[in-house]
Order: C-alpha cells, then structure tokens, then sequence
C-alpha cells in the first residue's frame, strides 16, 4: 500500500521535515475496509515522518465512513471497527519509530517558471507602526466594559418609572419660529372644544351643494 496509495512521495517530500507530521484523514470505502493501509502508516517506511493517522471517521453519519453506529447513548460497533483494531494490534511501531532528531526546516524551492519567489531575508517586511508596536508590547488595556463609551449603558441607568400624564408637547409657532410648552392635558381640551379649524365643514358643504347640482340636471 505504501507505494500504490502515493504515500511514499509523501514520505519523500518531508523527509527532512522538523514538526510532527499526521494523516488528518484515511480509510477508502472503495472496496471493502480491510486497513491495510495501516501496516505502511505504521511502519519502519512512515514512522521516521509521520506520527500516525486518524481513520475516517468514528461515527456513522449517513456516507458510510462511519465506524460505529450511535443511537441515543447505545453505540454498536461496524465490522469497519473490529477490521481497523485488527490491523492496530499487529502494526505497532516501538522505540521512536526512527525519528530523527537532525531535521531541519524546509526550504523554499528555488526560482523557477512555476514558482516566481525571490528568496526571502525578511527585510522586504515593513516596520510595524509605533502605535500598533506599543499595543504589541503594552496591550490594549481594560476594556470600558458596560459603563464605557459607546455601551448600552453610557448614558446611565434608568431612575423609574414615569408618572401616567406627565408628558408634555411642543407647539411651534408659524411665524418667528418660537416654542410654546402645553401640558397633554390642555392638548386634549383643546381636541374636545372643536379647534380644529373649518377645513372639514366647508368641504362638506361643497360635496352637498356638487350633489344638489348634479341632481337638478338630471
């Protein structure tokens, strides 16, 4: 498998590779879940690069990965499962696995066609900013919280409840642009004694004269 799967350049790319290295994900459903894959990924051929694997995936989720399947607080195990721990318990790597402990970091590829970097010395950086610098080495501080700024609570925490009736309205006046303060209460008197001007009343009248004219040319 470690040839047919295409894990041996892999193996190959990061061989000189200084950080741990896993397979996030393996176990084709292709034809049937034998994990014999597990003998490579295991072996003396990927233990000096990579620091195992995790099969996908341990719960069956409807696409037929699944290793177990869940149902409330039951969990049944796949034949998938009982296939993976065999393979487990007969490819066990000992000691270290032939790590080696001279790796260094990978290097960028030189300039090519296909890769148009120039090497980098890290002067091609700007300098930070002296005011982000400062947050850098200061932080930012305490944050202003609810009380702060901007918060929902910057303009300060209610006093009550209003008394019913205690609001108040503004009339302008029509000419110099001055105000006048009424309380509600006299608003509503003045709604009650009819001063709502005569526009009402004289359409009325025009609609009954319009009407009685209509009907003598009839």
């Amino acid at each position: 498998m470690f040839q047919p799967t295409g894990w041996d350049q892999k193996v190959a790319q990061y061989s000189n590779y200084s950080i741990p290295l896993f397979l996030s994900e393996y176990g084709c459903i292709k034809n049937a879940r034998n994990f014999e894959e597990v003998a490579s990924l295991y072996g003396t051929n990927m233990t000096p690069v990579y620091s195992g694997g995790l099969v996908y995936e341990y719960s069956e989720e409807g696409n037929h990965f699944g290793l177990v399947q869940i149902s409330g607080s039951s969990v049944t195990e796949a034949s998938d499962f009982a296939a993976l721990a065999s393979e487990l318990s007969q490819n066990q790597p000992s000691g270290d696995g032939g790590y080696k402990s001279s790796g260094s970091p990978s290097t960028c590829p030189a300039q090519s066609s296909t890769w148009e970097v120039t090497a980098f010395t890290g002067e091609e950086l700007p300098a930070i900013p002296s005011g982000a610098a400062a947050y850098m080495k200061n932080g930012a501080g305490t944050g202003p919280g609810l009380s702060g700024s901007g918060s929902m609570s910057a303009g300060g925490s209610s006093t009550g409840t209003a008394t019913p009736g205690s609001g108040s309205v503004t009339a302008v006046a029509s000419g110099g642009g001055s105000s006048a303060s009424a309380s509600s209460s006299s608003a509503a008197q003045a709604l009650v004694a009819g001063e709502l001007g005569f526009a009402p009343l004289v359409c009325g009248v025009l609609v009954l004269v319009s009407s009685l004219v209509g009907a003598a040319l009839l």
